[in-house]
């Protein structure tokens, strides 16, 4: 997603110095963020695939702003640099649209800031444009004990755009009667584990089942009541979540679709699965905690072994092991307008036999007691990925109603 960029400049300035600076800036802003930069020449040619730029090259603009106020894209991003008094006019022109009830912001400050600005924009934009296109797929209802975590479906489309399809489990139980035989590196990777092949051939059916639903219902993350596969498979969604989630589709456990909505904002924005989670024990004194769960995306942290689902113990888990270092907990609420986000250290792993499978402990940037008072809910997400003032921005364009903070 492009930038499409219309200035704004007063005559009484130097025109040849006037276009030097500005050529320079927006070169030096096209090759510090990777993002093409495209000139326009009126509003009327921005196009539904980029997002539209205000430069403000020079003062004495705000006259020319005000003939074009009724075809200026809203919210306005006003960009400035630090010559020419550009910051000047950007404030006078964004004192106005506020005046007028619109919403609007000064891009402005040292380079690497504008930079990181115009990346996180770019992101939060195609994060909700692909939201309000996402069809999310819950098979089987969310699981009894999720009493705090159901969304409702006019919630996701009055806030996000998404659809929510409700999918029998009997159409995912049926499909996984058929064996699955596929060549992916993960799943080859996966039949060199010592495990039970027939236990694990239980388990690439459900993947292939899932993968069949996701296609014909054209899911873009789902999530899935797995316990009631349990008794007619004898197997388990764990290693079918991990293999989807790898792969860059967002896919939780439980029926969740808070934390599965959660999911697809870490990836959309991170481009990385996050790791759902429950939490296990809690060191309020070190501000540290342990969470766990059994279906770890096989693609994120280290080494990983196979083993059973822990509170059944049939079917094939992921016993994991992700890299200490700074990461991040995220979790949206079932109103979708609470959130949690803490950066994090992961400061050891565990392979506890009363734990789900994979299991770290964390200590959080934010205050533990968030969880003994106030949680969103039981499943939170671990991310990698360490980006919490594009997560903050995100969530905040959510409450504002627009794409920015």
């Amino acid at each position: 997603m492009k930038y499409q960029v219309l200035g704004l400049s007063s005559n009484l300035m130097n025109g040849e110095e006037r276009e030097k600076i500005s050529s320079q800036f927006i070169n030096d802003l096209e090759v510090g963020t990777g993002i093409s930069m495209e000139w326009v020449l009126d509003p009327q040619e921005f196009s539904e695939d980029a997002v539209p730029l205000i430069f403000i090259q020079t003062g004495g603009t705000e006259g020319k702003f005000l003939e074009l106020f009724d075809q200026m894209p809203k919210p306005t991003l006003l960009l400035t640099h630090g010559a020419m008094n550009s910051l000047a006019a950007s404030l006078e022109i964004l004192s106005y649209l506020h005046q007028r009830g619109s919403k609007g912001e000064v891009i402005h400050g040292e380079q690497e800031y504008i930079k990181t600005r115009l990346i996180n924009l770019q992101k939060i934009i195609k994060a909700r444009s692909a939201l309000s296109k996402a069809h999310l797929g819950v098979i089987g209802n969310p699981s009894d004990w999720l009493i705090a975590s159901q969304v409702h479906k006019e919630t996701a489309k009055k806030k996000l755009g998404c659809e929510i399809i409700d999918i029998p489990i009997g159409e995912l139980i049926q499909l996984s009667a058929k064996d699955y035989i596929g060549e992916d590196p993960l799943i080859e990777q996966l039949r060199h584990k010592p495990f039970a092949p027939k236990e694990l051939q239980k388990a690439l059916n459900i993947y292939g089942a899932l993968r069949t639903i996701k296609d014909q219902y054209e899911l873009t993350g789902l999530t899935v009541r797995c316990f009631d596969l349990l008794a007619p498979l004898q197997s388990t969604g764990c290693i079918g979540l991990a293999l989807l989630n790898a792969l860059g589709i967002p896919s939780a456990c439980e029926g969740d679709v808070a934390a599965l909505i959660s999911m697809m904002i870490l990836q959309l924005l991170l481009g990385e699965p996050g790791f759902m989670v429950n939490p296990a024990r809690i060191n309020v004194k070190q501000n540290c905690m342990v969470v766990a769960h059994c279906t770890l995306p096989l693609n994120m942290g280290g080494d990983y072994q196979l083993t059973t689902h822990y509170e059944s113990g049939i079917g094939v888990a992921v016993d994991g092991h992700l890299p200490e270092g700074k990461a991040m907990i995220f979790k949206v609420d079932a109103s979708l307008e609470r959130y949690f986000l803490s950066e994090i250290e992961i400061v050891a792993n565990f392979s506890e036999r009363n734990l789900c499978r994979t299991q770290i402990e964390i200590k959080l940037k934010e205050d533990v007691g968030y969880f003994l008072n106030e949680p969103c809910g039981n499943h939170h997400i671990v991310t990698l990925e360490h980006n919490p003032s594009l997560i903050h921005d995100f969530m905040e364009s959510l409450k504002s109603g627009d794409f920015m903070s």
